[in-house]
């Protein structure tokens, strides 16, 4: 293998690894029929687990080290926004993305805020 061949493979390899650690979004679809109807624990960026639940009516419930009821919306595209009732009244939101494998949400400036521990 002479030079230009390596340097060929290593850009290609570069660029698979890029790809394959970039964030994949959820679509509309995909919260409606995964997230939507469903118990989803949070292991929020502190540690804390959450369990958490949108009804296709708009409510949203948590529970576990914080409990609060509100009401959320989808912000398309990927995401959704919670209003808590306890929580200062400052609407949250929140993209889905798949994180090398993992199902995460993030804040506008791309940190993680929870990953998900199980779905019922």
């Amino acid at each position: 293998m002479n030079l230009r061949s390596s340097i060929v493979v290593a850009g290609l390899s570069i660029a698979a690894g890029q790809a394959w650690c970039q964030d994949l979004p959820l679509t509309e679809e995909d919260i409606l029929n995964q997230i939507v109807g469903k118990t989803i624990q949070w292991k929020m960026f502190d540690g804390k687990i959450v369990d958490v639940e949108l009804t296709k009516a708009g409510k949203a419930t948590a529970s576990g080290a914080y409990n609060d009821v509100g009401k959320w919306r989808m912000d398309a595209p990927g995401g959704y926004c919670i209003t808590w009732n306890k929580a200062p009244m400052n609407e949250s939101c929140v993209k889905l993305i798949r994180r090398d494998g993992v199902l995460s949400s993030v804040r506008a400036d791309g940190a993680v805020r929870a990953t998900v521990v199980s779905v019922q």
